[in-house]
């Protein structure tokens, strides 16, 4: 015997509207290093080892409304471009973090560069993070 389930499409547009749109987001660079820090570690314990200095700012917005993509089978927001641009001295850093400032301030996910990135003063670096629900 077989069972199949499937989410609705409404069900997948109710989830991601409720769970992201026009929330606050933060992306932030960070050096974990060997320190072992996880998507499921804490924000305060990433934020400790967040950059500072040299022209560093995390960067902020609001996550704007997304659309349910029958091609894609999932609600899809739209990407959040943003440019890190060194200023001062180099950056060196090898994780980027991404929080939903709600009010519960969670992680969201991490993206980790292998190798380690080196950020040179005056240089820039554009990243594209989607946030999307799928079933």
């Amino acid at each position: 015997m077989a069972i199949t389930t499937t989410i609705s499409q409404a069900e997948l547009a109710r989830v991601g509207a409720t769970s992201y749109e026009g929330k606050t987001y933060r992306i932030s660079l960070a050096y974990n290093d060997t320190n072992g820090l996880t998507a499921n570690s804490t924000v305060a314990a990433w934020d400790a080892l967040k950059l500072s200095g040299n022209g560093y700012a995390d960067a902020t917005g609001t996550i704007a409304t997304g659309s349910y993509s029958a091609t894609n089978a999932r609600y899809e927001l739209p990407q959040i471009a943003v440019t890190f641009t060194a200023s001062g001295g180099n950056w060196i850093y090898d994780t980027l973090y991404v929080v939903i400032t709600d009010g519960t301030d969670s992680i969201h996910s991490v993206v980790v560069e292998n190798p380690t990135v080196t950020l040179v003063d005056g240089g820039s670096i554009t990243y594209r993070v989607v946030l999307n629900t799928d079933d």
